[in-house]
């Protein structure tokens, strides 16, 4: 860590923490990474199998569809690229409200994150991924080893000795009459589940569900090319797995557990790191190193405000709100406006595309949370994370709601 800048950019006057960049989590994901290949020499347990299996017979394919390096390369260095090129290059870049540099006096092009917060973004999106495909290959390995299944093409890898037949008592066979390459045979008992297929979607639905809180897919504007984005990445695993039965590596049962494995431990790892995809208003951000896996400690005396905490309440549009309570946006001898709220760290606000440090607990102008609790019995609003137009209160143009230009 002695090449780590000691400083951040003039932008920020925080020191940059070694574990933006780095975490031990690393440590663990080498484990499993070990734990693989230890289990990989492992002998199989072998199944009995019938020689009159029609399902045992198929040819041995010798060029996959998708080879094993194939897969990797598509469900590991794929999300990878994808993952740093959003939190590096595109995300903020698009944002409606981006902060204005104090030298130039221009809003910044990248946005209103900073760098550590990239780095954070980045390194618990690869941790995720990372994780992900971990556990996905050692619980296959594990599975695999203790099922000792045949794969559909067993017969022909085994290559039974002249003359050999089912025994006649229980009508099964086993590998001892086996005379094919001994590498091929133990491969051929290591069908259920598929790894190709755990694999794939490990790392491809992983990168689905990153998307979709990246780009906040569960709000409520419906916006349909954003379910057909974040769907191509599962599609892309779906095919790797079904190239599996096409080449008669796998059953049909195989591939479908091993898919469903590898979304699980997708789902897993996603959460792990990042919030649900059920509060959009967090906009995919990664969980703050101050409560990575725990949350906050609140302090003495602020328990009553515990569940106000700015990472849990979900933003307030107060002119949708006002809106909603008067459809003619005429001035019903209601106040237009909620009432102020004082001034205090649980009572602040920021715009509809306003950000919070994911990496620090820093405060940073005109980026603030609304976590301004509601009273008690008061209807809830959820948060819509669709842009409204901008309006002027209704006082000050004799009760109607005026649009500004450009927003209409």
């Amino acid at each position: 860590m002695a090449q780590l800048p000691s400083k951040l950019p003039v932008f920020s006057k925080k020191r940059l923490e070694a574990r933006v960049i780095i975490s031990f989590d690393y440590v663990i994901i080498i484990a499993f990474a070990i734990g693989f290949y230890v289990l990989d020499l492992v002998q199989p347990y072998h199944q009995h199998f019938s020689l009159d299996n029609k399902s045992l017979q198929y040819p041995y394919a010798v060029h996959e569809r998708v080879t094993i390096q194939e897969a990797l390369l598509i469900s590991i260095l794929s999300p990878i690229v994808i993952i740093a090129i959003y939190t590096l290059v595109i995300d903020g870049l698009f944002s409606h409200h981006k902060p204005i540099s104090d030298r130039s006096g221009r809003r910044k092009l990248t946005g209103p994150y900073r760098l550590k917060d990239r780095l954070w973004e980045l390194n618990c999106g690869i941790l995720g991924l990372l994780l992900s495909q971990g556990l996905a290959f050692v619980i296959t390995q594990v599975l695999k080893n203790a099922a000792g299944k045949p794969r559909p093409d067993l017969i022909d890898r085994c290559q039974p000795a002249p003359g050999s037949q089912d025994l006649p008592v229980f009508g099964l066979s086993n590998s001892t009459i086996c005379t094919g390459e001994a590498s091929l045979i133990k491969d051929g008992f290591r069908s259920w589940p598929s790894g190709h297929s755990s694999s794939s979607f490990a790392g491809l639905f992983y990168l689905s569900l990153y998307l979709s809180g990246k780009m906040h897919i569960m709000d409520s504007r419906g916006e349909v090319w954003k379910a057909i984005l974040v769907m191509i990445p599962s599609l892309g695993a779906a095919l790797i797995a079904v190239s599996r039965i096409m080449d008669a590596r796998h059953h049909p049962f195989d591939v479908i557990t091993g898919s469903l494995l590898g979304v699980f431990t997708a789902w897993a790892s996603y959460r792990q790191y990042f919030p649900p995809l059920s509060e959009p208003w967090r906009k995919g951000r990664a969980h703050p190193i101050r409560s990575w896996g725990t949350d906050p400690t609140v302090p003495p005396g602020k328990m009553h405000l515990a569940s106000y905490d700015d990472d849990h309440v979900p933003l307030r549009d107060v002119d949708e709100e006002h809106l909603n309570a008067h459809p003619l946006g005429m001035d019903q001898g209601v106040p237009s406006r909620p009432e102020p709220q004082p001034a205090g760290p649980y009572n602040r606000h920021r715009d509809r595309d306003g950000y919070s440090s994911s990496s620090s607990e820093d405060d940073h102008e005109g980026f603030e949370m609304t976590a301004a609790p509601y009273a008690r019995g008061a209807s809830y609003q959820p948060y819509d994370t669709a842009y409204q137009p901008a309006t002027v209160p209704p006082a000050a143009h004799g009760g109607q709601v005026r649009h500004l230009a450009g927003d209409a």
